[in-house]
């Protein structure tokens, strides 16, 4: 299959709904308090590397599946783009507007829901 634009706007909807299913769902599931997460105390206690680390971890799993000709258990794709959304989150406030690239633009300025959410 191509990924043409037509395809990815094609399914576009249904990627970011399910990804946005995963991450309510990761928030109950792994809720510390009503405005922190596991997730967050791990990162505290060993940095946002810790993201990093697990997302090779669901890509490690891939390829293994991949190379013994097993099927994918959908809900990792979901789980590598929510887990980078989540370090996005945690790192965005040290990326420059020159890191960002001249493509990336988004209406709308989230950084004070952003703070208070992690107070």
């Amino acid at each position: 299959m191509n990924t043409s634009l037509a395809l990815k706007e094609k399914y576009w909807p249904d990627f970011v709904k399910a990804c946005e299913s995963q991450w309510k769902c990761g928030g109950t599931r792994y809720a510390l308090s009503e405005n922190k997460e596991f997730t967050d105390l791990v990162c505290e206690a060993v940095g946002t590397g810790f993201i990093g680390g697990t997302m090779i971890k669901y890509i490690g799993e891939v390829i293994n599946m991949k190379k013994h000709g097993e099927q994918i258990p959908e809900v990792n794709f979901f789980k590598l783009a929510v887990y980078s959304f989540i370090w996005w989150l945690k790192e965005k406030e040290n990326v420059t507007d020159r890191d960002k690239g001249e493509e990336f633009s988004f209406g709308g300025d989230i950084e004070d829901e952003v703070r208070r959410d992690n107070r």
